[in-house]
This record gives structure tokens, sequence and C-alpha cells, in this order.
């Protein structure tokens, strides 16, 4: 029985593998307008066939958006899921361009912060989010340092993560997988790295506890700990999707941070700091983070924590 769930599995696998490289090789091929619009319609199927995905993605937004109607928060969930089949179209057509064809892709925005954090010659971790083409961020920060590394959760599909990774690094830069990151991460900004991590996914129990967009939610502690203990500063930056197909990525001053002689107070009150950007752009643009995601499956022991 084992042996045929992981024939099955790998066979699993190999399709979406396939599939990937298809649409890959077809969007490298068209113009950005059409594979845009390919993925429109590939974020549409998915709606339509994951409904697990589906039905988290509209709970989700019926919690936080308590006062929009139904059929809007349809809209916003189905153009969530129409965003990420954008997203994947972009991505698959990075070995398309070079490091000059990215940067005309984007529209810098307070790209003074980072510049100056870089050149302090410390350290500089990058917090983003899963919002419009978060992808797009590590490419373009690829063409400002040399030293840059991610944080990332490995695809259980051995060959797209493979791929993935690979697509993720043709501008510079290196992955630090998620399950060994603790150290390499401290070590990277130590020597001076931009480390980017995403931080707005579920961190389980182990997460402290805050109220995201107005319901407690278990946030990655990581990002103030790194922070705190190289003594290196945080950035929030966030690519914003634009209507003609270019995108706005804006880099936030770096994060004032609350120092004193209470670590958990410090480590709470810092944390709704480094998420009140993230909960300011969700409002505005709603339907380009990813509702997909059970953000708030881990319930904290006591919900006023």
């Amino acid at each position: 029985m084992a042996n045929k769930y992981t024939f099955v599995k790998r066979l699993g696998d190999l399709f979406v593998y396939i599939i990937v490289l298809i649409i890959g090789s077809i969007v490298r091929k068209i113009s950005l307008n059409s594979a845009l619009k390919l993925g429109s319609v590939i974020g549409n199927i998915v709606y339509f066939i994951l409904k697990k995905r589906r039905q988290i993605a509209l709970r989700n937004l019926q919690m936080i958006f308590k006062d929009k109607p139904s059929k809007e928060l349809e809209i916003i969930a189905k153009q969530s899921f129409q965003n990420i089949g954008k997203t994947l179209v972009e991505f698959l057509r990075f070995p398309k361009y070079n490091a000059e064809q990215i940067m005309n892709m984007v529209e810098l925005e307070g790209i003074e912060h980072l510049e100056q954090a870089i050149n302090s010659g410390k350290g500089v971790l990058i917090v983003t989010a899963h919002f419009g083409n978060w992808e797009l961020i590590f490419h373009v920060l690829a063409s400002k340092t040399h030293k840059l590394s991610a944080v990332a959760q490995r695809f259980k599909n051995n060959r797209l993560d493979r791929l993935i990774n690979r697509y993720r690094i043709i501008h510079g830069g290196e992955i630090i997988d998620k399950k060994l990151a603790g150290r390499q991460v401290l070590r990277h900004l130590k020597n001076g790295y931009c480390v980017v991590i995403l931080g707005d996914q579920d961190a389980g129990q182990n997460g402290v506890f805050i109220d995201f967009l107005g319901i407690p939610a278990s946030m990655a502690k990581g990002p103030i700990v790194f922070a705190t203990r190289v003594n290196v500063p945080i950035l929030n930056v966030f690519d914003i999707r634009q209507d003609d197909g270019s995108h706005l990525i804006t880099i936030f001053k770096p994060l004032e941070m609350r120092s004193s002689d209470d670590s958990e107070a410090d480590l709470i009150e810092n944390t709704i700091r480094l998420n009140s950007a993230l909960e300011d752009l969700i409002h505005k643009f709603p339907s380009q983070w990813l509702w997909m995601h059970n953000r708030w499956k881990t319930r904290p022991p006591n919900p006023y924590q």
C-alpha cells in the first residue's frame, strides 16, 4: 500500500512539474500582456478546482471585512487567486530577462532607505509578505547588492523545488532552507548580507500572538529576534501590482524598535509595529494578498494575550 502511495505521489509530482515546464515555455514566448491574461485564467481555474482553498479564502475575508457583501468578498477572493496566477507566469518569465530588464518592470519607492542600510556596513533584514508579486523583490534586490539571501520553505515536489530555486537566484543571491534558517540567517546578517524573510504566515504555537487585521494571530518571532540579536535594521519591502502590468516596490524606513527591560513586551510591541504596514496595504489592496492561506489557524491560549 505504501509503495502504491509513493508511486502515485511521484507520478503526481512529475505531472505538476511537466505542466509548470509547459506553462513556462508558453509564457516566455508570448507578450507580457498575454501572459498576464493567461495567469488570470490559471487563477480562475485554481479558484474553481481547489474548493478547500477557496473556502479558506472566503472565510478569512468574511472575518476581516464583516461589512462587505458576500458578492464583493467573492470578487476579492477570485482576484486574489488571479494574482497568484499572474505571479506564477511572471516568475516563469524571469529566465527571459536580464537584470536591466527586471529593473525596467518596476518603480522603486524609498530606495534611499535600502541604500543607507547597505552602506552602513551592517546586515539588513528585509521582511516582506505574500503580496503583489513578492518573488520580484528578490530579483530587484539582487541588482542592489551581491550579498543577498532569502529564507524559503522547500516544496515537497523535489523537481519543482529545484526548478523554483534555480529561477529565484537566476539574477543573483542564494536560498536558505527554512528548516535550517536560524544559524544561517544570523551568520549572513553578521557578514553584512541582506536577508529576505516572508513574515505573514501562521507561526504555530511557537509564534507571538498579536492582533493582525483585528484578529489574534500567531506571528513569527524570527525577524525581531534576529534583528535584536545581531543589531541590524529591519526594513519592510512590499510589491504592489499596478493596473498596467508594472510594479511598485515600496521600501519602508527602518523599523523603530522599542527596547526596554521587558524583552517579552518589546517582542510583542515590535511585532505589532513590523506588521502595521502590511495591514494598511491589505486594507488598500485586498485582492493582492494570499487569502487562501489558513492565516488564523493557530489560536492563542488566551484570546486577549
